[in-house]
């Protein structure tokens, strides 16, 4: 006999309510519209003013059956909080747990009557735990008991549940045709091949003449070995749920030729698939769960698994899923996921459940990417926290984190008795889903056409072999050292290189996840031996699989510690990760750092381990540095340990510490330059550097000295600034070897200075000062500005721009620079370009003048 059903008021009551009388005695029988009690309550007009009255209402039975109990009394004061809690119970003839097609599967009774209790009995078996769109529904009730049978069968088989994606987890699938015809190209030569050897066994000559093929020009297609094992079916229209076109916006070309034909699919078993399967077939019973159609999905399952040993028939599409967004796990188990374990390439449509393995995207057709993956949202990059906002759940009932149901007792041993929607609100919402749903589809067919249309893979091809040619011609066509085929040297000879292979077959990701499958297995049973000797030893009754309880035999606790071992220990500091306007605690990188172990912080602190970088030169970076013994480490090393569900080491990931060498490159900006480009309205940018030896420019100055009075002196630059700075550059050139040893032990000043600074001081520089009779040859700068530049070169120690001068003072210096001006000139070194003076210039205008007018007459 099946237990009470727990009855509850309706949440629409006018509350409180006070109980006048219970109408029904227990052990009484009722039917629908029955009425059970009667109650009282206080209703206030709307009319202002007006004072409140006492009214009556009635409360009638929306099943049938008897009543077993009453849990209320007449006289009793019911809030809304206490009508949360049953009011009585009732033996059912039949519950209608399981239901099918619109009538109860257990008594034959039609679930669609409504009537106005607002209580429908086709509510009380909607969970769907079988694979089929149009299988049984059943209840609360009904799904504990069926998945305690489930967890006793397997606990007895010692097996688990594992729920299996198809595309880019254990297949790869395209429809680029490209792949057809590399296979009917390999299929060929294969046949040639064939044909060849068997014609040698029965005459010396060879048959290529009468194939019409050179053996020089007989070479396979690069990619022919990975495509071997590559199945490949048709799937119609009708199968892909392609929306069909009329009227003026019908399809033409290739879109026709799907509408009309379908698409030939190609799919590649990951490496490894065989052994991956049968090894795991004896310890997990095998679920599919696709977002591709049924078709599809069955197709696929026919090649990978032909007998049906592995998966028996147990696929989810989506077109019974429920959604084309997300993946639910309470789709296939409503009520206790403690024994499932999900294998995915996405984390996102799981919400990273604690039961999810993830895996790395098998990506064998280059660019192709998840032919279904138009119904899921995006991927966000590393550091946005969207992937990570909770999506609505769109199952039927809500499900806590522990597995239990909500307090609301809608289903299976508990009713409420609630006012249904207006009857123009379902069509509504149905219509509304209806559009999205056929939206999805049509953007996942138009990415189908494109990819046949497009064929990306004949482009990669094409870009591949491109790049080879260029690479052998520049580096001449060199011959590799192993024994190269007549075909490999037939290209050679024509100037083109071997075709190289697009597709690699060298994916190992399948026995790495099937390591972590046998650990969670061996966790899992050790755990449940180790609890069952326990309960043995102390005879008790093991707790019941199906229902929440702090058994340690849970996967939902297994997979996050065998996660949280990954980074166990580190404490992570990221830099240039997270964007600067977001909460890094809202980041995806920051609660996949956190589900793997790792602790993380926004500030250096001195637990810090490791500073995980995107870019060199950051302010955390260099405090890492400078505090010393903290791991710094590139981005990719945090992506591979978590991708890996292995720490890596860290060595090959060290962000390496600028060299002295490399340091010097980099300018040393001013703290208030923004950029250290060149300023467009900098007096110098346009001024052609020295090219010879311009380091003896800058390293015969003493730029301490002089540089406040350099400034100022550009400040007051004329028209005649360049004409005298490029002659100070011409004559800077007279400097010795003496003197640039000189001034290389007095001036460590290296070209790493500032470039602003660089610039200037090239407009400024005067001969050297640093002696060898070269001193006099500074007063042949005539101009106001040379004769600035010239005091404040000839400066030493501290500035002298605040002393005071007499006039008699400056009168003075000027007739020392006169007697100055006719001493003989030094005789140059050889080799040193002479420089040239305003004198110079002067006396060769004034002979020209003088000849010419003698000539002239």
């Amino acid at each position: 006999m099946s237990s009470p059903t727990k009855v509850y008021l309706p949440p629409d009551l006018p509350y409180p309510i006070k109980v006048s009388s219970l109408d029904v005695k227990p052990s009484a029988s009722v039917q629908r519209g029955t009425r059970l009690l009667s109650y009282s309550f206080k209703y206030q007009p709307p009319t202002p003013g007006s004072r409140s009255e006492f009214r009556f209402g009635t409360w009638d039975c929306s099943l049938e059956g008897s009543i077993d109990a009453w849990k209320i009394r007449v006289g009793e004061v019911i809030t809304l909080q206490r009508a949360k809690d049953p009011v009585m119970t009732i033996i059912e003839p039949c519950k209608h747990g399981i239901q099918i097609g619109g009538l109860c599967g257990l008594c034959g009774k039609d679930m669609t009557v409504y009537d106005y209790t607002g209580f429908s009995d086709a509510s009380r078996a909607s969970i769907q735990m079988t694979h089929s769109a149009f299988g049984p529904t059943v209840s609360l009730e009904e799904a504990q008991r069926i998945e305690q049978e489930t967890a006793e069968r397997l606990l007895k088989s010692r097996k688990l549940s594992l729920i299996v994606d198809l595309d880019q987890t254990i297949v790869h699938a395209t429809v680029d045709p490209t792949v057809g015809e590399w296979i009917a190209e390999g299929e060929a030569w294969e046949a040639r091949q064939a044909k060849r050897t068997a014609s040698s066994s029965t005459t010396s000559d060879s048959d290529s003449e009468h194939d019409g093929t050179d053996d020089a020009e007989d070479e396979c297609n690069p990619n022919w070995e990975a495509l071997k094992d590559v199945r490949k079916f048709r799937l119609g229209p009708e199968a892909l749920g392609i929306p069909r076109h009329s009227g003026p916006g019908r399809a033409e070309g290739k879109q026709k030729h799907i509408e009309n034909q379908g698409c030939m699919y190609y799919i590649k078993p990951r490496p490894g698939w065989q052994d991956f399967l049968r090894r795991l077939s004896y310890k997990y019973e095998m679920h599919v769960y696709t977002m591709g159609t049924r078709a599809y999905a069955e197709e696929v399952c026919a090649a990978i698994d032909a007998d049906g040993k592995v998966f028996g028939g147990r696929i989810l599409s989506r077109d019974e899923s429920g959604s084309l967004t997300e993946k639910n796990l309470q789709r296939l188990f409503p009520c206790d996921t403690s024994m499932v374990v999900v294998i995915d390439d996405r984390a996102d449509v799981w919400k990273w459940s604690p039961n999810l393995i993830k895996v790395i995207p098998y990506d064998f057709f280059i660019g192709i990417g998840d032919i279904n993956s138009t119904f899921f949202p995006k991927v966000d990059p590393l550091g946005s926290a969207e992937s990570f906002i909770s999506l609505s759940m769109q199952s039927v009932i809500e499900i806590n984190p522990t597995g239990k149901t909500t307090t609301t007792p809608s289903l299976g041993e508990s009713v409420v008795p609630t006012v249904a929607p207006s009857p123009l609100s379902q069509p509504e919402e149905k219509e509304r889903a209806e559009r999205e749903s056929k939206a999805m589809l049509t953007q996942n067919s138009l990415a189908l056409e494109a990819q046949v249309e497009e064929r990306p893979l004949a482009k990669k091809q094409e870009e591949l072999q491109t790049a080879s040619n260029q690479g052998g011609s520049t580096s001449g066509q060199k011959i590799p050292s192993e024994s190269p085929s007549s075909s490999t040297l037939h290209e050679f000879s024509k100037g083109v290189s071997p075709r190289k292979a697009l597709l690699k077959n060298d994916d190992v990701e399948l026995t790495r996840v099937g390591d972590l499958l046998e650990s969670v297995h061996r966790w899992f049973y050790t755990a449940y031996d180790s609890y069952c000797a326990e309960e043995r030893k102390h005879k008790r009754t093991l707790t019941p699989t199906g229902t929440p309880s702090a058994k340690p035999y849970d996967v939902t606790q297994i997979i996050p510690r065998m996660r949280e071992r990954t980074l166990e220990g580190a404490h992570i500091l990221f830099s240039s990760v997270i964007p600067l306007d977001t909460q890094p605690d809202t980041t995806e990188v920051w609660k996949v750092a956190c589900m793997f172990g790792a602790k993380c912080y926004q500030e250096l602190a001195a637990c810090v381990t490791h500073v995980v970088a995107a870019k060199h030169g950051t302010a955390k970076v260099d405090a890492a540095r400078r505090k010393g013994g903290i791991k710094i480490v590139w981005l990719s090393w945090f992506t591979d340990s978590v991708a890996l569900w292995q720490r890596q080491d860290e060595t090959p990931y060290l962000l390496d510490a600028p060299t002295p060498s490399a340091a010097s490159l980099s300018p040393n900006l001013d703290p208030h330059q923004i950029s250290s480009d060149p300023e467009p309205d900098a007096d110098d940018w346009d001024v052609e550097p020295a090219t010879e030896k311009p380091t003896l420019e800058l390293d015969s100055i003493d730029w301490n000295d002089v540089n406040a009075e350099v400034e100022a002196a550009m400040n007051e630059s004329d028209d005649d600034d360049d004409v005298e700075s490029e002659r100070g550059s011409l004559k800077s050139g007279v400097t010795t070897d003496d003197e640039m040893a000189t001034d290389d032990s007095r001036s460590q000043i290296s070209t790493s200075s500032s470039p602003r600074l660089k610039r200037k001081r090239l407009r400024s520089v005067t001969p050297s000062d640093a002696g060898n009779g070269l001193t006099d040859q500074q007063d042949l700068l005539r101009s106001p500005l040379s004769k600035r530049k010239k005091l404040a070169a000839s400066r030493t120690g501290a500035s002298k721009l605040k002393e005071a001068f007499t006039a008699e003072q400056v009168a003075d210096a000027e007739r020392r620079r006169s007697r100055s001006n006719s001493l003989q000139r030094p005789v140059p070194s050889p080799g040193v370009p002479t420089p040239v003076d305003e004198d110079d210039e002067d006396e060769e205008d004034d002979f020209l003048a003088r000849e010419l007018g003698e000539e002239w007459g």
